[in-house]
């Protein structure tokens, strides 16, 4: 049942510090009455002064189609980091629906993200796909307009799982259950070890481990799908008779930066596009299987000098997130574990230090504070696990899900084949939503669930 109160109140005795609670408000035109609650909870910016600033976390909750008495409610945690989780409503309230039949769904904005105080790098996170990760001049104006209103040590992983808690008990929930996508999984893990006995069950979908060090594996771990998509074409009968050579029209295209950037005569005029911004814009062309399979068209264009549907394509830029939440977090409990040499990490792909390099001159102008090493151990085995994994997720190798669950009592591991860092777009799949249904039915059972609908699903065709 949730609280919803008009404004925070004290004890009877007037001492101790207030319980969460529920500040309504109202949810917008988008959303359909009756369907949807909306509010803010607040919580100390730094939980270590809960008398200073506080961040009013932006909560959207999904009311069930068929109420069932005594439904665990499921929390959605987001991926980025900086990715606001109430964006997410539409899909609960529409395909996702199969989530929200029986039990409340749960979308809080984590701290620094959408309406939680957004830590946001607007120049930055406006840039061209051609241009570089990351802008000195950029990094260090966000870092001094974000200093005047924040404490950007105190947006945190750990902060995050509190603040989840929080919202958990201002709607008086006593146990929920979790889904979470990509970066959502380390949030979610985070949880689970703090508040174990607060969770019924959960469902990582791109699973990362804690101890991930972003973005030391992205290049190998995107080389890798690109091998496997260099053999998927060669297995099916249209791309292969299209591309025969692909592995070819790669290196061809590659061969293009040899003497320096390359010149693309787009429609906003003449765009150099060089070698390093081209890995990571074709690295974010990989998150998904339909983008994946637009790849060999665009590789064999390119290799004949046609570089044209990179730059022209939104699909090659990054998922909009907030810059200042992702480099809070980031700079403080990844890159600091990166080694000085990342040769051995990143030799022989196509994407090399750049993304490495980028990012660790960013984080040096960005805060940075202590992480206990006790933030890296994965969560015990008090809760039932699903690690839902793309065999083609070019961030998270699958091989991460599986130690992962390799290394602990109830926790299941499924490989989906074909698909890539998360259920993206399954909607242009054949039986894509076998992803939603097995998702939801281990939520609601863990001990039963039919996966049999998995070798059914079926991937978007090569372009």
């Amino acid at each position: 049942m949730i609280n919803l109160v008009v404004s925070l109140l004290l004890g009877s005795t007037g001492l101790g510090a207030a319980s969460p609670t529920l500040v309504s408000r109202a949810c917008g035109a988008r959303m359909p009455a009756g369907r949807v609650t909306c509010g803010t909870v607040d919580v100390p910016e730094d939980p270590a002064a809960p008398g200073r600033r506080t961040i009013a976390l932006n909560v959207v909750v999904v009311k069930p189609t068929k109420p069932v008495a005594g439904a665990v409610p499921m929390f959605h945690l987001e991926g980025g980091p900086g990715v606001p989780a109430t964006a997410a409503a539409e899909f609960y309230l529409g395909p996702g629906g199969v989530y929200a039949e029986s039990r409340e769904i749960v979308l809080i904005d984590q701290r620094g993200t959408g309406g939680s105080n957004a830590l946001p790098c607007p120049d930055q996170e406006r840039r061209n796909v051609w241009d570089d990760e990351y802008d000195p001049t950029m990094v260090d104006a966000c870092r001094r307009a974000l200093e005047g209103r924040a404490d950007l040590n105190q947006y945190t992983t750990d902060n995050a799982a509190a603040d989840v808690d929080a919202v958990r008990a201002a709607l008086g929930y006593d146990r929920i259950d979790i889904a979470a996508l990509s970066y959502g999984t380390e949030l979610a893990q985070a949880y689970l070890k703090r508040y174990p006995a607060r969770v019924h069950a959960a469902v990582l979908a791109g699973f990362v481990p804690l101890d991930l060090r972003q973005p030391l594996f992205h290049a190998n771990n995107a080389q890798r799908v690109l091998d496997l998509l260099f053999y998927e074409c060669a297995r099916d009968t249209g791309c292969n008779s299209k591309y025969p050579r692909l592995r070819d029209d790669w290196a061809n295209a590659l061969r293009r930066f040899q003497n320096g950037a390359v010149v693309v005569n787009a429609k906003g005029g003449t765009i150099r596009l060089r070698r390093g911004p081209f890995g990571e814009l074709f690295r974010n062309m990989m998150g998904t299987a339909a983008g994946q399979r637009r790849l060999p068209a665009l590789i064999h264009a390119a290799a004949g000098g046609d570089f044209t549907g990179f730059v022209s394509d939104s699909s090659g830029a990054a998922a909009p997130v907030a810059e200042g939440l992702y480099l809070s977090i980031v700079c403080s409990e990844a890159q600091p574990r990166i080694p000085a040499d990342v040769t051995p990490f990143t030799s022989g792909t196509f994407l090399g230090t750049y993304r490495v390099d980028q990012e660790r001159a960013a984080c040096a102008r960005w805060p940075h504070r202590q992480v206990p090493d006790t933030f890296y151990a994965p969560p015990r085995d008090e809760v039932p696990v699903l690690v839902l994994s793309g065999s083609m997720d070019h961030v998270a190798t699958p091989d991460w899900g599986r130690e992962f669950c390799d290394s602990r009592k109830g926790c299941t591991f499924l490989s989906i084949p074909d698909m890539g860092h998360g259920p993206f777009d399954l909607d242009q799949w054949a039986e894509g939503d076998c992803f939603d249904r097995i998702a939801a039915g281990f939520l609601a059972d863990p001990r039963h669930v039919d996966t049999s609908c998995i070798a059914r699903m079926r991937p978007p065709a090569f372009k």
